[in-house]
Formats: structure tokens, C-alpha cells, sequence
């Protein structure tokens, strides 16, 4: 029978004391203490924000982005797999294409930023192609980041060798080719080429800027950019990915990474590595006049016009350099495990990851149902082209590799799905026997 309060003895007041109490709360990572600290939700003063303590001997703060969702629980996921997932015909590979990825990150969004309009831009071809390029620029970039860091140790104990020297200037030279293909992408954005028209700013009669309107749509974009990189590289280096991005399209004077107290410590580079970063077409310049390195690496860059060219025409004079670069640029996410050029997780069978394509682990899968490592991302050496078979016009000719049917038309039917959720207000018509869980973005 139960006992009040009164009833009870000192022991029983001391051992219920003593039981642990549940805070609501999320475990998230700190890049600071490289370990995982509690969020609780109950703090009366809680920052969207929160910086690194000016103090070691502070407690550790986290900070946390409260645009994006990132942990969700089982109802969440049942949801996204209801009404979101992308719907697979039975004839389609099922593997993962890059619409896949964007509406995971859509997803994480917090609905209140989004709008009809971005919609609208984020499920354009020509944003596809910008997302491509720089999914295979930060796989190249992650991989010669991590190579200079298992080489600082060395150097510092070791002489340095002749041959280090041509070492260097080969990842120089493909990273600054990679930089310029996203640099292509980018300049079509900022000049309105293309499905980009219709979003620019001297579009109007009146041709003029909308200031806030273009901040606030392009900010998101960058935004969700980056998620979208991150995803697709099995959520790695979050942090490098967004100072990487920030770098590149705004400079390091207007970038918010190098503004933020909490990002500006982390992931720092050696002025001998961030010439191999950086390149030999980045110059500084004054403050107010200073174009970013993505254009920088188009105007005072000398590349192939081979390289330039993929995606817009076919090539006859082509090379091994050029063929990979192509296949990983234009093919179609099906095809690359079969031509065995690993472009982060697209291509990736889909029975190997959730719905929200994090790697499935568990322990009871054989180890034929296990996901392979995705290749390292090794770039044919370069070969010099012949200038006099240099024309003064290129010749369009249709590329090798086009845009699959299933891209196409995921593209399409998941803008109109997400056309639809925005118009009611964030709300689905579901059945009784599924209560939606609303996502809270703490």
C-alpha cells in the first residue's frame, strides 16, 4: 500500500534523494574538448549561440546552430519517411542521388526560414550543378587537408626533401582546378546565366537591388549549401566545410567564420599549407574591392579550357584527367560505382544508410550488407595540350554524360512536394493513425 510523505522515514527520504532525475536535453559534440557535453532544454537562459569561454578554466560551451535540426528521434524519422522521402519506382536504381540530400537538409530547416521562392531556386538545374562541383571540391579539399596534417608531424622532425616541393605543387594545381570549376558555377550565380535569371537582382525593369530580400535568400542558400555538402560527405568536418565555403565565396574580411569566436581557433592552417591551399591565383587586395578567391581563380588562373568545358560540350582531344573529372561532374549518380569514381555518398545503395542517410550500423549484418568505403577521390595526372588545336569558338557538341530521367523528375515532383508543405503552413493531411510530432529547433 502506499505511504505519503509523512510516513516515510529519514532513510527513505535520503535514498529517493538520492535517485538520478531525467533533464530534458540532447547530447551534442564539442569540437573544443573533442567529446560530447549535455544540452538541457530547462535553462531559463538558454543563447541560440554559444561561443568558447574566454577562460580554460571555464565550463565548456557548445555552440549550436539554431537553424538546423540535427538529432532526431524515432517519430521524427517515421515522418521524414512518410510524407518527404523521395518514392522509388520499381525499375529505378535505388541509390542515392543528390535530391536525397537536399531534402534531408530541407528537413533539418527550420520551416519559418524557408519560402516559396528559395524553393523555387533550390530545385533549379543550374543549383544542382553548383552542389555537384562543390561536393567533389571539399571531397579533393578534406582529403589534402588531412594529408597536410599527417605531414606537419613529420616536418617537424624531419629535413625537407627536393621532392616535396613537386609534391606540393601537383595538389596545388588540382585543388586550384577543382576551385575553378566551382568558380564557374559561382560566377553563373552572381551574373544570372542560366535557371538563375529570374532570381537576380537586375532582372526587374527598374534594375535595381533588393538589399535584404537578396540577403536573406542567398544567405539561406549558403547555408543549406554547406549542409548539403556535409551530408553527402557522411557528416565530416562540419566546421572546415563552412570556413572552407566561407573562404571561398565572401573572403576572409566578410566571412562569418572568421568572426566567430568559436570557429576562427579551429582548423588553422600553416602558411606553408595555405599556399597549397589556397593557390597561385589567390592575391590580396584592398578590403572593399576584394573579389573572392572562387572568382580570383577565373581571372588570374591558367587552366585547360578542356576542364572549363565539361558539362557545357563534348571534347575530342580529351585525356584521363579530363575523363575522370568528367564522369564526376556529369554522370549520373547510378553510374559511378560501375566506373569506380566515388563522389562522397551518391551512387551509394540506399539499404546501407537510414532514411536520413546516416551509415547503418548493426552488429547482426553479414559482411555483404555492409557499406564499402568510399574510394579516394585520386585525380589522373595532367598533360599539356596542343595550342593549335585551339579554336576560336567551341564547338557544341552533346556531352557524354547527361542527367538521368530519375534526377529529373525527383527534382521536379520534390519541389512541388515541398511547394505543397509551405502552402499549408507546414502541415500535411495525414490519417488518424499517424500523429505528426512537430520538429523543436532549440
Amino acid at each position: 500500500m502506499d505511504r505519503s510523505l509523512k510516513d516515510l522515514d529519514e532513510e527513505d527520504l535520503e535514498s529517493r534523494d538520492r535517485m538520478p532525475s531525467l533533464i530534458p536535453g540532447e547530447w551534442i559534440w564539442d569540437d573544443r574538448i573533442k567529446g560530447l557535453v549535455f544540452y538541457s532544454y530547462t535553462e531559463k537562459e538558454k543563447p541560440l549561440f554559444t561561443s568558447v569561454p574566454a577562460s580554460v578554466s571555464a565550463p565548456p560551451r557548445v555552440q549550436k546552430d539554431s537553424i538546423f535540426k540535427e538529432v532526431f528521434h524515432t517519430a521524427a524519422v517515421a515522418k521524414f519517411t512518410k510524407y518527404f522521402e523521395r518514392k522509388v519506382k520499381p525499375d529505378d536504381p535505388n541509390v542515392v542521388i543528390l535530391q536525397d540530400c537536399k531534402d534531408v537538409v530541407l528537413y533539418s530547416t527550420d520551416v519559418k526560414l524557408l519560402n516559396l521562392e528559395f524553393i523555387k531556386l533550390f530545385h533549379t538545374k543550374n543549383v544542382d550543378i553548383f552542389l555537384r562541383s562543390l561536393i567533389v571540391y571539399f571531397q579533393f579539399y578534406l582529403q589534402v587537408w588531412n594529408k597536410l596534417q599527417y605531414r606537419r608531424a613529420e616536418a617537424a622532425r624531419k629535413l625537407r626533401q627536393p621532392s616535396v616541393d613537386i609534391w606540393e605543387d601537383n595538389l596545388r594545381d588540382d585543388l586550384a582546378d577543382l576551385r575553378c570549376v566551382v568558380a564557374r558555377n559561382y560566377a553563373c550565380l552572381l551574373t544570372g546565366i542560366g535557371e538563375f535569371r529570374k532570381y537576380h537582382h537586375m532582372k526587374g525593369e527598374n534594375n535595381m537591388s533588393l538589399s535584404e530580400k537578396d540577403r536573406r535568400r542567398f544567405e539561406l542558400l549558403f547555408k543549406v549549401s554547406v549542409r548539403v555538402i556535409w551530408v553527402a560527405l557522411q557528416r565530416k568536418n562540419l566546421t572546415l566545410i563552412e570556413k572552407e565555403f566561407d573562404k571561398l565565396t565572401r573572403t576572409i574580411h566578410f566571412s562569418p567564420s572568421e568572426h566567430d569566436e568559436f570557429k576562427r581557433g579551429s582548423y588553422v592552417a600553416l602558411p606553408d599549407e595555405e599556399k597549397i591551399l589556397r593557390g597561385k591565383a589567390f592575391t590580396e587586395e584592398d578590403k572593399l574591392l576584394h573579389r573572392s578567391p572562387c572568382i580570383q581563380e577565373l581571372t588570374n588562373g591558367d587552366h585547360d579550357y578542356r576542364l572549363l568545358s565539361i558539362g557545357v560540350t563534348d571534347i575530342e582531344d580529351r585525356i584521363d584527367r579530363i575523363t575522370f573529372l568528367e564522369i564526376a561532374y556529369t554522370a549520373p549518380e547510378e553510374l559511378l560505382e560501375e566506373l569506380f569514381v566515388g563522389v562522397g555518398i551518391l551512387g551509394v545503395p540506399k539499404k546501407f544508410l537510414d532514411p536520413l542517410l546516416n551509415e547503418d550500423f548493426q552488429s547482426t549484418k553479414k559482411r555483404s550488407s555492409v557499406m564499402k568505403p568510399i574510394p579516394s577521390f585520386a585525380i589522373p595526372p595532367g598533360k599539356p595540350y596542343d595550342l593549335t588545336k585551339i579554336h576560336e569558338r567551341l564547338h557544341i557538341v552533346p556531352c557524354r554524360y547527361k542527367e538521368s530521367a530519375t534526377a529529373t523528375n525527383a527534382r521536379r515532383d520534390q519541389c512541388k512536394m515541398w511547394l505543397d508543405y509551405l502552402n499549408k503552413d507546414g502541415q500535411f493531411r495525414r490519417s488518424s493513425a499517424f500523429k505528426e510530432v512537430p520538429i523543436e529547433y532549440k
